[in-house]
């Protein structure tokens, strides 16, 4: 099963989810899968996130509060949850503001592995 089919199935599998995507740290996007509709440039959105991400990683290093595994951001549109699957790429799937947070973060959990084996 490559990227996409993955990307696919964490979308088709939690409810609300709009787009799912697999990045790397430096804001490169390997593959994302978004859902049809939506009023939010998603893709664009995703990739500067991808800064965030960084730095939350970096200021936890520099205070040895140990490595990121997983950020979460909420808007009034979107709510967004990220997931390392390697020291150099994180999965992110983005939800409507209702969506099922909880799942979602399961199955970046679950789907991490399977990412990283085929990176």
């Amino acid at each position: 099963m490559g990227f996409r089919e993955h990307l696919q199935d964490v979308c088709r599998s939690c409810d609300g989810a709009v787009a799912c995507s697999l990045m790397g740290v430096d804001g490169i996007e390997v593959d994302t899968h978004v859902e049809t509709g939506g009023e939010v440039d998603v893709k664009s959105l995703l990739v500067e996130y991808s800064g965030l991400f960084r730095s939350a990683r970096e200021a936890s290093e520099t205070h040895a509060a140990g490595g990121v595994s997983e950020l979460s951001i909420s808007t009034e549109k979107l709510l967004t949850v990220a997931r390392m699957v390697s020291p150099e790429y994180f999965m992110v799937v983005a939800l409507a503001p209702d969506g099922n947070f909880g799942k979602a973060r399961y199955l970046l959990r679950v789907t991490a592995p399977k990412l990283r084996s085929e990176l």
